[in-house]
């Protein structure tokens, strides 16, 4: 039986009679519970109601790699930003364990299971805020009967029953070649186990420019990781994984990390559009094409700031900066959301690798005239025993010398060098800018030049068309750059 849950008296299609705004968040980790205390402090008389499936909120997915590696470092716990107690202090009516089957946006009714009761509810309002997140991708491959445990890690109870797993587990196969993919690897391989990489495409971290990747590669090999390679699982076994070429993989686990989708079914039935990218459309206010219907997170699109075009960055900082404003909003405050640059980081053992911007085929795309520029830095005085070489590439649109994107990895300094070029990138910077920017320099944390002022150096050479061959100065050593315009590349050595 479904059952009316008014609010304290209800006017029809409006707000309360005691002026109160209904506001009405689906889903409870990051994006929807950074939308509700946003929304709170915005509006302290709102009627705020949070609908989570799980029995836990506002919790680290990103954490859950490194949680699974040193459980003793990083316990559970800890992994969540508040408890359900907290946020319910903040007034923000917070019921886990309940899934809403359906939203009707005409009457502005949401029709919601409570999944411990066995119950249907019907619960009015006058915002609603879609934050479902985004599901895994199930790889298209038959799970036999007595088959090793298939598990993906998103949410904390998969990690939960990975940890319950791990002491009867020695040989893990991970399908799927990408962030998480490889985070875990490293993952597994400190928890002792033998781990295989298998990817259907045909490299790993294809989105990365091929020096990224052979070095990510690298990395891997070092540690023993096997790699699999154009290779298309189409079975998993009581023994492990079976290829589509024929080969066959032994394992006592295998994760699923071939990417996620948003979750968007809910708003596709109640009327609310998808944009190009799968994810719901919103505009600036992170609002959808329905008026009072906002998403944020893993389930909306952005706008690349520099292209301009709608993207799908399912990243945890998108997510929180996206929430921030469809909270503000939805809470009858004004704010926008200026876009996205899907800038990220992540580490493989002793490798950390990022990326920001446009890469040269996207600046392509885009309209611009670029030059890609690569260079060897050291990340600290050369003398430094702590330096270590950052490989840098760096994206720029010859016209004008506008930087537009860049990637990096390297074992130090990797993360300083990305949130430069992402700066220089949001702020619209010329390489001239980027060379000349006073940054801050002692040889225990930086050479005298950085490494993005030698990459913008060379590149601001090129983008004046004054050289085919130039030698340019940096603290570590010197840089024999030279550019193959066809390629529209320049690599230093």
């Amino acid at each position: 039986m479904t059952k009316l849950i008014p609010a304290a008296t209800d006017n029809e299609g409006g707000e309360q009679s005691n002026g109160a705004k209904r506001i009405l968040i689906v889903g409870g980790v990051a994006a929807g519970m950074k939308a509700a205390a946003t929304a709170r402090r915005r509006n302290q008389d709102a009627d705020i109601t949070v609908l989570q499936d799980e029995a836990e909120v506002s919790y680290s997915a990103c954490g859950l790699p490194y949680h699974l590696a040193d459980p003793a470092a990083i316990p559970r716990a800890r992994l969540i930003a508040r408890s359900v107690d907290q946020f319910r202090r903040e007034g923000i009516d917070l019921r886990v364990r309940h899934r809403v089957e359906g939203v009707d946006l005409e009457n502005r009714t949401a029709t919601v299971n409570d999944i411990a009761a066995a119950q249907d509810h019907v619960i009015p309002f006058d915002e609603v805020i879609f934050a479902t997140g985004a599901r895994p991708v199930v790889p298209p491959m038959t799970i036999c009967r007595n088959a090793v445990p298939v598990v993906a890690l998103r949410s904390l109870a998969n990690a939960d029953r990975l940890r319950e797993l791990m002491p009867a587990v020695r040989r893990v196969a991970i399908v799927g070649g990408g962030y998480i993919g490889l985070e875990t690897a490293e993952t597994f391989r400190l928890l002792g186990a033998t781990v295989t990489v298998v990817e259907a495409m045909p490299q790993l971290l294809s989105p990365f420019d091929q020096v990224v990747r052979d070095a990510v590669a690298a990395q891997l090999a070092s540690h023993g990781v096997g790699i699999r390679v154009g290779a298309c699982v189409t079975e998993v076994t009581s023994a492990g994984l079976a290829l589509r070429n024929g080969g066959f993989i032994e394992a006592d686990a295998v994760l699923t990390a071939t990417g996620v989708r948003p979750r968007v079914d809910l708003m596709v039935a109640a009327g609310v559009p998808l944009g190009p990218t799968g994810a719901v459309a919103v505009d600036e206010r992170m609002q959808t094409r329905i008026a009072g219907a906002y998403a944020a997170g893993d389930c909306a699109e952005a706008r690349h700031f520099v292209s301009g075009k709608p993207v799908w960055y399912p990243l945890g900082d998108v997510a929180n900066r996206q929430a921030r404003v469809a909270g503000t909003n939805a809470a009858g405050g004004s704010a926008s959301f200026p876009g996205v640059l899907g800038t990220a980081i992540f580490r493989v053992f002793d490798l950390a690798v990022a990326r920001t911007g446009l890469s040269l085929a996207q600046a392509r795309d885009a309209g611009f005239d670029p030059v890609r520029v690569q260079i060897q830095a050291p990340s600290r005085a050369r003398y430094m025993p702590q330096s270590r070489p950052i490989e840098l590439i760096l994206i720029v649109d010859q016209p004008s010398g506008r930087v537009l994107g860049g990637e990096a990895a390297g074992q130090d300094s990797v993360d300083k060098c990305i949130d430069i070029v992402a700066t220089a990138v949001w702020g619209r910077l010329s390489v001239d800018d980027l060379a000349d920017l006073d940054l801050a320099y002692a040889p225990p944390f930086s050479p005298v030049m950085a490494p993005v002022q030698v990459a913008a150096e060379v590149a601001r050479k090129e983008a004046r068309q004054t050289f085919d061959q130039v030698t340019v100065m940096s603290p570590a050593h010197i840089h024999n750059a030279t550019v193959d315009h066809d390629q529209r590349s320049v690599t230093t050595k």
